[in-house]
């Protein structure tokens, strides 16, 4: 059980209840957006914490017609962050391009 605050305004914050508020915020912006995730911290974070999902669960090689083939991937995402199964709208609409790679490391 976590301590309660000694200052005021200080009390913990249902960060479900504030990604919320920070999605219904970027929804009602006109039009297409960029916002920068130092703007919107927990929606940031979700949006990371999808795209390092995403990041994590890609192969180092692919097997075809019999023989192994390893492979290199850049991204280039559009991420939809769903609050339920059933919503027919994303939460969250986030985008990202990598310079970085995933998936195999050449010349280890």
């Amino acid at each position: 059980m976590s301590k309660r605050s000694k200052r005021p305004g200080r009390a913990a914050r249902d960060v479900h209840a504030v990604i919320r508020e920070q999605a219904a915020h970027l929804k009602a912006t006109p039009g297409l957006q960029i916002s920068d995730a130092d703007e919107y911290p927990e929606a940031g974070a979700l949006l990371h914490a999808a795209r390092q999902r995403v990041e994590s669960s890609i192969p180092s090689a692919v097997h075809f017609k019999g023989r192994r083939y390893w492979i290199r991937v850049r991204l280039a995402l559009q991420l939809e962050v769903f609050d339920a199964p059933g919503a027919a709208e994303p939460l969250l609409v986030g985008a990202t391009v990598t310079h970085e790679g995933f998936g195999h490391a050449p010349g280890h």
